[in-house]
């Protein structure tokens, strides 16, 4: 609650001060609002970077799939050892030596498992890092596309109607004659592609 309250001081400040520009100047200010949530999944590079993430992962997945295989046909070979450890018909020295031979699968078995979570865990957290970092990019490339082409048509405030407030309430709830320019910038973006 007290984060809503924060921002809606900070929306009436704006508003204020927004009142002040408007009576001060004799020209009507320009506003205009984006869908920033549109351009970010409808940019090319950011269906690039989704597709190349999902195949990392399916990597990953093979990857993991081959160690989960190595590790129950480890796991079947401890059960049958296990087994004959116990088979009275066997002589004393050969189940001892079934025992030790167990002992050392067990180890194994233990650290291949513990080698698997943390292949796991290694090869999510480096994705994680390398998707997080190339969204901050590409955020920053519609940014800045927005900027240029809000320049070239003169506009004082740009708005993303996409965005919420920390209660998930739209940040925009009205604007009046809104001109979107969404589908003009993604053009821009989407040029290259």
């Amino acid at each position: 609650m007290k984060s809503y309250s924060v921002v809606a001081r900070r929306f009436a400040g704006f508003l204020l001060a927004l009142g002040l520009t408007l009576s001060a100047s004799a020209e009507p200010i320009k506003v205009v609002v984006v869908d920033m949530k549109i351009l970010l999944t409808e940019f090319h590079e950011t269906k690039t970077a989704e597709a190349e993430d999902a195949v990392q992962r399916e990597d990953i997945k093979k990857d993991d799939a081959e160690r989960i295989g190595t590790i129950k046909a480890l796991e079947e070979e401890m059960r049958l050892m296990a087994g004959s450890a116990q088979d009275l018909s066997l002589a004393e020295e050969k189940r001892r030596e079934i025992g030790k031979q167990l002992a050392a699968r067990e180890q194994t078995f233990v650290a291949l498992r513990r080698e698997r979570q943390e292949f796991i865990s290694r090869r999510s957290r480096q994705l994680n890092e390398n998707m997080v970092a190339r969204m901050k990019d590409i955020r920053e490339t519609i940014t800045k596309a927005v900027q240029g082409h809000a320049a070239t048509l003169e506009v004082d405030y740009v708005f993303d109607r996409s965005g919420l407030t920390t209660s998930q309430v739209p940040f925009m709830l009205y604007i009046r004659n809104q001109v979107d320019i969404t589908q003009d910038v993604l053009k821009v973006l989407n040029k290259d592609s």
